[in-house]
């Protein structure tokens, strides 16, 4: 795949999952690639179309893409949670990350599921993008080199943008997905999410 239509992907991705949303408080992502180019299509499938998925129903590419881009975006988090006990001591911000690293782990096992379900090949299709609610390879390089406040203020800010992220998506997935475990999945995310979020929120007031 060129570099062209690489850097496209993850905006056709976004586009599938928030055009949609604005209702809910999500952010439209353009449908194009760079320059205006014709954004490639999801492929579900050997012939193009969705996988089986027997009992489960049928996977639209609005499901197949949600469930790509989730993986990616948990994986990445879990960099964050699982460096967060070295360099802070503060309780509250440990034991977040410590709740979201175990939370992240249980889903990542039901999202590879479900791709399986829908018959697409796991692959990573988003290594090398950086992307809304993702943390970055330069976010890790700053959080490797802070610690104590200075580490729980770039944890905050970073786990605001995936936890804030992840709940637009979800919205959007539970509006435009067909598949009722994807759906349903996406619900529990949204309220876990809201939660630890609300959770975020008093850790950053505790810190003023």
């Amino acid at each position: 795949m060129n570099s062209t239509v690489r850097g496209a992907l993850p905006l056709v991705l976004l586009a599938v999952l928030v055009a949609g949303c604005a209702d809910s408080g999500g952010k439209p992502a353009a449908g194009s690639g760079p320059g205006g180019s014709a954004a490639p299509s999801v492929t579900l499938g050997p012939s193009g179309t969705t996988g089986p998925a027997g009992a489960a129903g049928a996977f639209n590419p609005t499901d197949v893409a949600w469930t790509q881009l989730m993986i990616a975006l948990d994986e990445t988090t879990l960099l964050l949670t699982d460096l967060t006990p070295k360099q802070t001591s503060n309780t509250g911000v440990r034991e977040l990350a410590d709740q979201v690293g175990k939370g992240h782990r249980g889903e990542l096992t039901g999202l590879r599921d479900l791709l399986r379900q829908a018959g697409v090949a796991e692959s990573n299709e988003h290594e090398g993008h950086d992307m809304p609610g993702m943390v970055t390879a330069d976010d890790l390089r700053a959080l490797n080199d802070a610690s104590g406040p200075a580490f729980d203020q770039l944890f905050v800010s970073n786990m605001r943008d995936h936890l804030e992220q992840t709940v637009r998506l979800a919205r959007a997935v539970e509006k435009s997905g067909s598949e009722p475990h994807i759906r349903e999945l996406a619900t529990q995310i949204e309220q876990t999410r809201t939660t630890q979020l609300d959770q975020l929120a008093k850790l950053e007031s505790q810190g003023r």
